[in-house]
């Protein structure tokens, strides 16, 4: 089960992250604000990504 800081560590280096409000009225997403619980690819805890990179993305991270 992904917790905050993971997801908001996987959305601001995800290529794949697009936020759940776009078009016009979409307000600008400060980087700070990036999650994976706020992009549309997200499917809730227990489904994870809908684009299943989830843990790769996790993986990748530099953990240093």
């Amino acid at each position: 089960m992904p917790n905050q800081d993971q997801m908001m560590a996987v959305g601001q280096s995800c290529s794949e992250y697009t936020p759940l409000q776009r078009g016009l009225f979409a307000q600008r997403t400060n980087p700070e604000d990036v999650s994976c619980e706020n992009c549309i690819h997200w499917k809730g805890e227990t489904e994870m990504c809908e684009l299943d990179i989830y843990l790769e993305q996790l993986l990748n991270l530099d953990q240093t």
